[in-house]
């Protein structure tokens, strides 16, 4: 059975937008209210589109200028517009589609098993669509309690779907995120939930369950199945509804819009109060969390409903701990884009254990040049609300800022990368280092951390490139580079390196006495020093290829002045050796000007 563990983060954004932009904001004509995820096409650029954000708000590229739009959303004309509308005018209305379903209701009335084999149909052929499309993948989520924030968080992603299972693979590229100070908020991990939800195929997943996960006859038995007026459809579509015929917290209510004579669906909408979710529970045993209601968008891209656009989740959970009990509603959009592009992802030069994508964001690179150029749409008016208040109220990371001195406390990160003029301490190294006497001890396998997530795995000697030697049988420290780049205004290749330590995977069997301490922190120490070495060397590098062949070099090279430490210090047992290798590393590493 699945479990995902509620995991607590500290978080932080900024806004930076080109100020080389256009923008407008797209409404319904009739009810004056905004659209949210419409779709922005160019027309004379073939792969270039954007969509609105939640506030019906949405920005291109002044190069676009003279250019028109093609605006799409699902139930409304689709209508073309000139870019430079919108120098002069700030809103643009899309009228709703209207037209009768009167024959296919009458049909349906008649044949009482008319509709449930209308939906099996779609069910059955989008089961065989197995496909997987790459894209690029952008999230943004915020969370809130009494209208109060508490948390935000946004990421770009390398993502991997079919049209039969969902989300395969979410890949994380570089993220931010933030937290109010006074509110230690147990988050989800929402990209996890998204990943392990099955679009069409049989599941025990998190989420509830919906008739894509069903047999006909599984569809008969739980669900009331109709054909409905949809004021939300285009000519030649149809919406079917499905209602539960018994409440039991595990199935979804919702609608499939989907167009008739092809089965292609447009869109499926999935709800429900009080529902049950399979696996879900607060890392402090003593605090739990109950949904009080779920709503899943899954819109289809309609310049090729073959393709999921975007993933529209809202979570809202009654929170209790001994202290506190609140109501939090926790958004998320997840966007793809981009399809069968991807963006190059970071290089390790030891398999890393994560424990999260919060643990992955504050480690891998978040520059604000990356940032500007991929951005996606303009922050809606929540985001924008939130950002502000934490940077009066919380905490930021990963916008030029220093991590909270509490911030291990909380989030008890699985990685800790090197920091200038700040020693490990053995709270952030590990809070349980030592060796467990009362099992039989395969040393292929090591106990892991404290933090609930990975506490139950363990992971083989083999998987690391760097594997100990017969002398570090009763201690294993897990270091790595971490290697990445993205492509500049100018086209250029901006690399990005890191030196990590995996506390996680590490183990020991000493007590901790000050010598292993300044050891351990001797051997971040020389891992930094060739980081450095790597940083100036990659200046005149152009392909990614040879940087990783470059950051294996430094990194052995690394390795081996670590492994003649080792011996000189006896393992960090022989505190004058110790004390010497330290002034000589510190010489390097903090030269005299």
């Amino acid at each position: 059975m699945k479990k995902i563990t509620l995991l607590i983060f500290l978080f932080s954004l900024t806004v930076s937008f080109s100020q080389s932009t256009i923008e407008g904001f797209i409404f319904d004509k009739e009810t004056k209210t905004s659209l949210p995820y419409a779709t922005i096409k160019i027309i004379s650029a073939k792969n270039y589109y954007t969509i609105t954000n939640e506030d019906g708000k949405f920005e291109i590229d002044d190069r676009f200028a003279i250019d028109s739009l093609e605006i799409r959303f699902i139930g409304f004309k689709t209508k073309k517009v000139a870019v430079s509308y919108f120098k002069e005018h700030s809103k643009f209305y899309l009228a709703p589609n209207t037209f009768h379903l009167n024959q296919v209701l009458v049909v349906a009335k008649k044949d009482k098993n008319y509709t449930y084999n209308l939906l099996y149909s779609l069910i059955q052929k989008y089961r065989d669509k197995e496909l997987i499309t790459k894209s690029k993948a952008f999230l943004t989520l915020t969370s809130s309690a009494r209208g109060i924030p508490i948390e935000t968080v946004e990421g770009f992603y390398n993502s991997e779907q079919s049209l039969s299972k969902g989300i395969v693979d979410l890949k994380l590229k570089s993220g931010r995120f933030g937290q109010n100070a006074t509110f230690p908020f147990y988050s989800l991990n929402n990209t996890d939930i998204l990943k392990d939800f099955q679009l069409f195929e049989k599941s025990d997943q998190i989420l509830p369950f919906y008739p894509g996960n069903f047999t006909l006859g599984a569809i008969k038995s739980k669900y009331l199945v109709e054909i409905d007026k949809c004021a939300s459809c285009d000519q030649g579509d149809l919406s079917i509804s499905f209602t539960p015929k018994k409440e039991n917290g595990r199935l979804f209510s919702g609608t499939v819009i989907f167009n008739k004579e092809t089965l292609t669906i447009k869109k499926i909408t999935l709800s429900g109060e009080d529902l049950i979710t399979d696996g879900l529970s607060s890392i402090i045993e003593d605090d739990t969390v109950t949904p009080k209601s779920i709503q899943l968008n899954i819109n289809f891209n309609p310049n090729d409903y073959h393709k999921i656009q975007s993933i529209d989740f809202e979570f809202k959970m009654n929170y209790s701990s001994k202290d506190n009990f609140e109501i939090i509603t926790s958004h998320s959009l997840l966007y793809f884009y981009d399809y069968n592009f991807s963006f190059t992802e970071p290089y390790f030069t030891n398999n890393i254990n994560f424990n999260n994508d919060y643990d992955k964001i504050r480690t891998q690179q978040a520059s604000e040049e990356f940032w500007n150029i991929n951005f996606q749409f303009p922050k809606s008016y929540r985001e924008k609300m939130s950002i502000d208040f934490f940077k009066k109220y919380g905490y930021l990371i990963n916008y030029n800022t220093t991590i909270p001195s509490d911030y291990l406390q909380y989030i008890r990160p699985s990685i800790m990368d090197w920091q200038k003029n700040k020693s490990l301490k053995w709270e952030d190294i590990k809070y349980n280092l030592l060796k467990d006497e009362e099992s039989t001890i395969d040393h292929k396998a090591y106990k892991q951390g404290a933090t609930k997530a990975v506490d139950k795995e363990a992971f083989s000697i083999s998987e690391f490139k760097h594997k100990p030697n017969k002398s570090e049988i009763d201690e294993l420290f897990i270091f790595s580079f971490m290697l990445d780049v993205y492509t500049n205004d100018l086209g250029e290749k901006q690399f990005s390196t890191k030196t990590l330590f995996d506390r996680n995977s590490s183990f020991c069997s000493y007590n901790r006495i000050d010598n292993k301490l300044m050891y351990i922190n001797l051997i971040f120490d020389i891992y930094e020093i060739y980081n450095q070495e790597l940083k100036t060397k990659l200046s005149k590098i152009s392909s990614f290829e040879e940087a990783t062949v470059l950051c294996d070099e430094k990194f052995e090279e690394a390795s081996l002045i670590v492994d003649k430490m080792k011996k000189e210090t006896n393992l960090g047992l022989d505190y004058q050796n110790l004390v010497r290798w330290k002034t000589t590393i510190n010489q390097k590493l903090y030269p005299k000007i």
